[in-house]
């Protein structure tokens, strides 16, 4: 294990360059954005009344403190765990339940369910929040980013 004898600071500062890497890979990769419709040669009074289109909903945007926890989980629908479970779907879903991923035994053990609450506490203090966890996450700099990365962690779902 490359980070076995390095500090728990130290690993985090790896894990957020991972991070930043990773964001940055996946930024490029993005396509460009369509270009918008032409507008309607018609004149309106000559249109038809048509009802408002309900609106598609909007992808959430991760907040700018979640380009750590993406260096190890995926938040994609049928995406397979990588370092960490995959995190889509999390609200509701029972603690260490994500089928094909190795959690450690007290994750396997915890009865928390998650939710908004739940996730924000974790992701504040991992370690006290489910003693003995694998996750190698020293925790959010404080509530508000937990509470940013939970909300968002609560949209992922299909």
């Amino acid at each position: 294990m490359p980070f076995a004898s390095q500090s728990s600071k130290t690993r985090y500062a790896a894990g957020a360059l991972i991070a930043l890497a990773a964001a940055a890979t996946a930024a490029l990769a993005q396509p460009p954005a369509p270009a918008p419709a032409p507008a309607a040669t018609t004149p309106a009074a000559e249109s038809p009344a048509a009802p408002p289109a309900a609106a598609a909903p909007a992808a959430a945007t991760p907040p700018a403190d979640f380009a750590v926890c993406q260096a190890c989980h995926e938040t994609t629908p049928g995406a397979r765990p990588s370092l960490g479970p995959n995190l889509f779907g999390i609200g509701g879903r029972k603690a260490g339940s994500v089928p094909d991923f190795d959690y450690s035994d007290a994750m396997k053990a915890s009865t928390i369910v998650w939710n908004a609450d739940t996730l924000k506490a974790f992701i504040l203090d991992p370690a006290k929040d489910i003693p003995d966890n694998k996750m190698d996450y020293p925790g959010a700099a404080d509530e508000t980013s937990a509470k940013a990365i939970a909300d968002y962690l609560m949209s992922l779902k299909g």
